[in-house]
C-alpha cells in the first residue's frame, strides 16, 4: 500500500503538463482530486488495520495522512506553473 503513492506523487507533474499540451484547464483538478480520494482510502484502510490498537499505531496513521495530504497540496501547487509550461508549448507547437 504505501509503494503505491510514490509513482502517484511522481505522476502528477507530468499530468500536469500533458493537460497544457491538451489544453483543457478543466481537467487541472482532476489528478489531484483523485489522489486525495485516494490518500483517504487509504488513511480509512490503515486505521481499519490498527483498529482498537495503542496510541502509537494511531499517530502514526495520523502521520501518513497529514504527510500525504502535504506532499499533495505541494505537488498540486508546482503543477500550476507545469500547466502554463505545457500550454506554452502547445501554443509554440505547429498546428497541424
Amino acid at each position: 500500500m504505501f509503494q503505491i503513492m510514490r509513482p502517484i506523487f511522481t505522476g502528477l507533474p507530468i499530468a500536469s503538463v500533458l493537460i497544457g499540451l491538451a489544453g483543457q484547464p478543466a481537467l487541472l483538478a482532476l489528478p489531484p482530486a483523485l489522489t486525495a480520494a485516494l490518500v483517504l482510502l487509504r488513511d480509512r484502510l490503515i486505521r481499519r488495520r490498527v483498529g482498537q490498537g495503542a496510541w502509537p499505531s494511531d499517530g502514526f496513521a495520523r502521520h501518513v495522512l497529514v504527510d500525504d495530504l502535504g506532499r499533495l497540496v505541494c505537488i498540486t501547487l508546482l503543477g500550476l506553473p507545469l500547466f502554463l509550461l505545457g500550454d506554452l508549448l502547445r501554443q509554440l507547437l505547429p498546428q497541424s
